[in-house]
């Protein structure tokens, strides 16, 4: 990868100018999406474009060198992201949780904070191997098991998706403790791409999100032991991982809508123009739809700066998810009705297949059934106050 060089003494940008930096890569981001897409890659010059804006050390700590932003601030840039290419803008946001998980052990291990400090100094792209094969796509349980090794640690994991990875400067790998520990005793891992060996075991050829090269893997590695982060990772999941997850996807998925919704409305235009006629009254339902997403998105990111600890977040969070992941396919589905052929089609100005497939996967990033069963049991014996 070709990086800029930067300045740890270069002040970071806040929300303003970090929204200006997207608009001004928005030329490329949109001109490569229909590439990626298309020959289902990773979406090099668009990460580039991100990378030479430094928005890659977004959600890291000022104090390391990154923006310091807030969950509603990650959010926002999430949401522009996702309006020019899906792939994109959820590399980007896969990424930033990474960094936050990545912060909940800096403050225990200097070690650790140096290596956050290094990331947002050179705008490291940080991927998760959090699947398993074998665990029924449980976040929460893991296989795998780290292991002795001189000055440290190894571990193996198959992972049946591994968004990515090839691509990553490092990774954040969950496993057991150790050999005896059981399934839910898990920790999160650090693994450099150089202390890595990823090992292709099938291809990714999808539906949609096919710049994200989410491809299953076979990781071998062998990391020093201050790389496992001091904290127990049903800690960071519970606070760091989870709840970022869900709003910073919903906001991706707003995003795509709302490219679908622009695009359906550019269609209206230029039918109506120089005739007579009344809009499509689907736009008003698109609208509505798109708007109270979006205000669900917003409203959540801001609850959770205010308390990140609160009762029933969890809840919360499974039902964003839940609620977005369905709610942006039917914006998508009804922009293809207003667009007809056009819409159907996957090239053109008013094509909004790519957003229709793309956001098709947002109900399977966490199965929703599995939320919603997760969420039935805490509603029901929970405290939600």
């Amino acid at each position: 990868m070709i990086r800029r060089k930067t300045s740890s003494q270069d002040p970071p940008p806040g929300l303003p100018a970090a929204l200006a930096a997207v608009d001004a890569a928005a030329p490329t981001i949109t001109e490569q999406a229909p590439k990626v897409d298309r020959t289902a890659t990773f979406p090099e010059e668009s990460i580039s474009a991100l990378r030479s804006a430094r928005l890659l050390s977004a959600a890291a700590p000022r104090e390391h060198g990154g923006h310091g932003f807030t969950t509603a601030e990650l959010t926002e840039v999430a949401f522009r992201l996702g309006a020019l290419c899906g792939s994109t803008a959820m590399i980007w946001a896969m990424h930033q949780i990474q960094l936050a998980c990545l912060t909940a052990g800096a403050g225990h291990e200097p070690r650790l904070a140096g290596y956050l400090a290094t990331a947002a100094r050179e705008q490291h792209l940080i991927a998760s191997v959090t699947s398993e094969e074998g665990v029924g796509g449980s976040l929460r349980t893991s296989r795998a098991a780290l292991r002795p090794a001189p000055g440290g640690v190894r571990l193996t994991k198959r992972a049946p998706t591994v968004s990515y990875g090839e691509a990553a400067d490092s990774l954040l790998v969950t496993a057991r403790r150790e050999e005896s520990a059981h399934a839910g005793d898990q920790v999160l891992v650090l693994v450099l791409a150089e202390q890595a060996r990823l090992r292709s075991a099938g291809g990714w050829d999808t539906l949609g999100m096919r710049g994200t090269c989410s491809g299953p893997q076979l990781l071998t590695a062998e990391v020093p032991a201050w790389q496992v982060l001091p904290r127990p990772f049903g800690e960071i999941a519970a606070t760091r991982m989870v709840p970022l997850s869900h709003v910073l996807w919903a906001a991706v998925w707003c995003g795509i809508a709302e490219d679908a919704l622009r695009r359906s409305v550019r269609y209206v235009q230029a039918r109506l123009r120089g005739k007579d006629g009344a809009p499509n009254p689907r736009l008003g339902w698109m609208y509505a739809r798109q708007r109270t997403m979006l205000d669900a998105v917003r409203q959540f990111a801001a609850r959770y700066d205010r308390e990140p600890r609160a009762p029933g977040l969890t809840v919360h969070a499974n039902a964003l998810k839940m609620q977005v992941s369905r709610d942006a396919v039917g914006v998508a589905q009804l922009a293809l009705e207003v667009c007809g052929m056009a819409g159907y089609s996957e090239t053109g100005e008013f094509s909004v297949a790519r957003q229709l497939r793309d956001l098709l996967s947002a109900r399977l990033m966490i199965s929703n059934d599995r939320l919603n069963e997760a969420n039935s049991e805490l509603v029901a014996f929970g405290d939600l106050v």
